[in-house]
């Protein structure tokens, strides 16, 4: 009989049901996109708490009818979310809030709760944390529903803190938990000491139990309960197992879990992390830095610098450069990827003295540690003028190619400042996430290293990744060995060689953009 796993991934703007075989291979895969209830000014950002669950089930029901499954053969159900994900629930588990991606709820308060914190622990916050700026964590959000009581009363049910993927399990009849990954991700946890730091009950003055228990990922959590076997026809015995956040499930997903790893994950945004034995918090506020703990295979920290804004970019440039009225987002979206992979093709052709003149750079919101800027670029395009004495040849094709640039080469330097902020002088890399589904731009990613780049051979990696949870709580995975084993007999990961003949070529085009971000934003 065949063990289906059941996993769902709450990203930045879809809410994703999958359910997979034991081969890793997704048989139904299906996705909403959940309401978002916004203030007017669009600081404040949340999850519709009212209809989540519910449209939650009714996804879950969606993707085990196209299964064609019998769902008592699903066997595993785990989940992920966005860092940091908030679900603050009632003593019965029920949401309250659900925290949406982009949250800057707690924007009035955050100043007030870092000057607390200092001042009652003698440490900043983003010290114990790893994390910043304040007005993006967990405590500015609970500090504004205690503050603002009389516009907005939630803060009388509140109970406890959830981070959303823990939540969806304790929801399906889990233990109320956390995975220390996300506990690590909302502010209020100690990373040197992997607790919650005991302080915040006398700054919040917090609920008994408002924390919920840290665990490990891939530690069985429960099972479903009776109420969910009978209406989705689960098992009583379907296991729930502990969760992760979804950048940190992308690694896993491509076995970036070792100390010389560094990846970046193309997605919405761009975060690069790069493993670590120990916890590197730099004294300047530039990076993030968190936990990677995975049961039976790691105990380690990342230091991470992220580069902000990244798949939404190719979303407009493929409406603003193909935006005939008779074309779907998925044609404009491929027209894009021509126009790229025949720029990639002429300049592979082609002398570097001759591509001088037809060069076009962007800035369009992709940034070396966008997290310290504090002022952006208006969207620029930098080309040679067409006013002078010369012939310029340009094309439409070059533009296309500098949106991507764009997206490479503020990652390329994260990626640089990461692995010398993590003293790593050889790093393995690896270039996973959505964006990825474009093969060219990987392989420029190889080009410029001039290494072997590591991808997976699914674009879902963060799925990937909590497949291999549920293979740990079954366990199929019991250390590395066991992992690496799985990936190689499943054919999971993809590993791209660089062209040599294009070293100099997108290294000179490198250096010029770096001199044109250096120009605009410091």
């Amino acid at each position: 009989m065949t063990k289906y796993s059941m996993v769902y991934d709450s990203g930045s703007k879809l809410l994703k049901c999958a359910i997979a075989d034991e081969m890793g291979t997704i048989i139904s895969h299906h996705s909403i996109e959940p309401e978002v209830i916004a203030s007017e000014d669009g600081f404040q950002r949340e999850w519709n708490y009212r209809n989540y669950w519910d449209n939650l089930i009714k996804l879950t029901k969606k993707t085990i009818k196209s299964s064609e499954i019998n769902p008592k053969n699903i066997k595993y159900i785990t989940a992920s979310s966005i860092r940091p994900s908030c679900v603050f629930a009632d003593e019965n588990n029920n949401a309250v809030y659900i925290g949406a991606s982009f949250e800057l709820r707690g924007i009035d308060y955050a100043e007030e709760i870092e000057d607390e914190f200092y001042e009652v622990t003698g440490k900043s916050l983003y010290h114990s944390c790893g994390h910043f700026p304040s007005l993006l964590l967990v405590p500015s959000r609970l500090k504004y529903f205690q503050e603002e009581n009389s516009n907005d009363d939630r803060i009388n049910s509140i109970t406890q803190y959830i981070p959303q993927e823990s939540w969806i399990l304790t929801k399906f009849g889990g233990e109320v938990h956390t995975n220390y990954l996300s506990a690590g991700e909302s502010g209020f946890f100690d990373l040197e000491k992997k607790i919650w730091h005991p302080e915040w009950n006398n700054i919040l003055d917090l609920p008994d139990y408002f924390f919920p228990w840290p665990v490990l990922p891939g530690e069985i959590i429960g099972i479903v309960d009776e109420k969910w076997q009978e209406e989705l026809g689960l098992s009583s015995e379907t296991k729930l197992v502990a969760g992760l956040p979804d950048t940190q499930a992308a690694l896993l997903g491509c076995e970036s879990i070792y100390l010389n790893s560094v990846t970046a994950v193309l997605g919405t945004t761009t975060p690069v992390q790069a493993i670590t034995e120990e916890l590197i918090i730099p004294s300047e506020e530039k990076t993030w830095s968190g936990l990677m703990m995975i049961k039976n295979l790691c105990d380690n920290y990342y230091i991470e610098a992220n580069t902000g804004m990244t798949g939404q970019i190719l979303k407009w440039a493929s409406n603003l450069f193909y935006s005939e009225s008779n074309t779907t987002l998925k044609q404009r979206f491929q027209k894009l990827d021509t126009a790229y992979k025949n720029y990639d093709q002429y300049e592979l052709k082609t002398e570097i003295s001759d591509i001088q003149g037809s060069r076009v750079y962007s800035l369009l919101g992709p940034a070396v540690l966008s997290n310290t800027q504090m002022g952006m670029a208006p969207g620029i395009f930098n080309f040679e003028s067409p006013g002078g004495v010369e012939e310029i040849k340009t094309s439409k094709e070059a533009f296309v190619a500098a949106v991507f640039d764009n997206i490479q080469f503020a990652v390329s330097r994260n990626i640089e400042i990461a692995s010398e902020l993590s003293k790593k002088n050889d790093p393995k890399i690896s270039i996973v996430g959505g964006v990825t589904r474009n093969p060219v731009l990987v392989q420029r990613f190889s080009d410029y290293f001039q290494k072997q780049i590591t991808t997976s051979s699914h674009y879902e990696t963060s799925i990937q990744g909590m497949l291999v949870l549920c293979d740990i709580a079954d366990g199929k995975i019991r250390n590395i060995k066991d992992l690496q084993e799985r990936n190689k007999n499943l054919g999971l990961l993809n590993e791209i060689d660089p062209r040599p003949s294009m070293k100099k070529k997108i290294y000179v085009r490198y250096k010029s953009w770096l001199k044109l971000f250096n120009d605009y934003y410091q």
